[in-house]
């Protein structure tokens, strides 16, 4: 009894739980931070392409970009410029949020959609190692929106795209880079009637903006001797590559030691060209991923890895709530 009585008496230790969930978002922030360290060295160590960017971000706001059509793209140049000024540290810094930014969101989504941990966790693996794998030799300040951007888009696609909760990612996507067009192409590609007139009716907004952005902002070319400054195309102002690229993938990338590039693009296209061809799920993904990829061979560089991180985005998404969808039923994480 006696015993007993002491045991009741003894005071009990308070021992705060931490929630699963703050374990594993310190864990992905650690990981982030890790991963921006490592593309600190990849993307801003030569001092050239370093500058490159910093006046990128400061033609942007000056209305004096190296090319008018990268003049409405205000949105990340803005963010850069409030972190510190067009600088390199700021730059850097804008760099890691956005990258821990789209790691805690894909982890948080993947997450909740597979119902388990280690499905958010594999998701931000494999985003990350294709980062990696296409590592180009710099990324501007709106690639890194455009990522989050497209993890948003990609789970929104999955989940068979109410249109209302699309409105804010077209809204803040006009402000950063043309690549949120491919928003309403998505739409276009849709077989309900009412998802195809909201694609003509954004894309022809969503254009009339940029378009009106760019005329309204551009003062003329930035005081650079050394750049080489491309025609634009009448109207659409963007610049024309076709034959550029072409030559690049099946001429110059033998010879310079970038077949890795060219046998890429190839596979990726013929892989989705079969998923293209096949009824099923992936058939409309696939579809839009090929203009995706059409466009970047028009306007972009093939050789310009970056540009495809939009298309990894969305799939890493896309997947992941694929997947979520299939084992919903599961009980979630605690």
């Amino acid at each position: 009894m006696i015993q007993n009585a002491r045991a009741v008496s003894m005071p009990e230790v308070y021992r705060p739980r931490v929630p699963p969930l703050a374990l594993e978002l310190a864990f992905v922030a650690w990981l982030s931070l890790a991963e921006a360290k490592i593309f600190e060295r990849l993307l801003f160590s030569d001092p050239a392409s370093s500058s490159f960017v910093v006046e990128s971000v400061r033609g942007v706001l000056a209305g004096t970009p190296v090319s008018e059509s990268w003049q409405h793209r205000i949105l990340a140049p803005l963010l850069v410029s409030a972190m510190g000024g067009a600088s390199l540290p700021a730059a850097v810094a804008f760099f890691g949020l956005t990258l821990l930014a789209a790691n805690v969101l894909l982890f948080v989504l993947a997450r909740r959609r597979t119902g388990s941990r280690l499905g958010g966790l594999l998701a931000v693996a494999c985003l990350g190692c294709a980062h990696f794998a296409l590592a180009y030799k710099l990324e501007y300040p709106w690639d890194g929106v455009d990522q989050l951007l497209f993890l948003a888009f990609g789970f929104w696609a999955a989940d068979g795209g109410r249109l209302l909760p699309i409105v804010p990612l077209l809204v803040i996507g006009t402000f950063n880079h043309e690549t949120i067009l491919y928003v309403p192409l998505w739409l276009l590609l849709s077989g309900t009637r009412a998802h195809r007139i909201a694609g003509v009716v954004s894309a022809a907004l969503i254009g009339g903006v940029i378009v009106a952005m760019r005329a309204w902002l551009y003062r003329g070319r930035p005081d650079l001797p050394n750049q080489v400054f491309e025609e634009a195309l009448p109207v659409l102002g963007n610049h024309l590559h076709v034959m550029h690229n072409l030559r690049a993938l099946f001429v110059h990338n033998w010879p310079a030691g970038r077949i890795h590039l060219t046998l890429g693009f190839v596979g990726v296209v013929a892989g989705l060209a079969t998923l293209a061809v096949r009824a099923g799920t992936m058939r409309r993904a696939a579809v839009w991923s090929l203009v995706v990829l059409a466009t970047i061979v028009c306007f972009g560089y093939v050789n310009e890895t970056r540009h495809y991180l939009v298309l990894v985005a969305f799939w890493v998404a896309y997947v992941s709530s694929g997947y979520g969808a299939r084992t919903r039923s599961r009980p979630a994480a605690p």
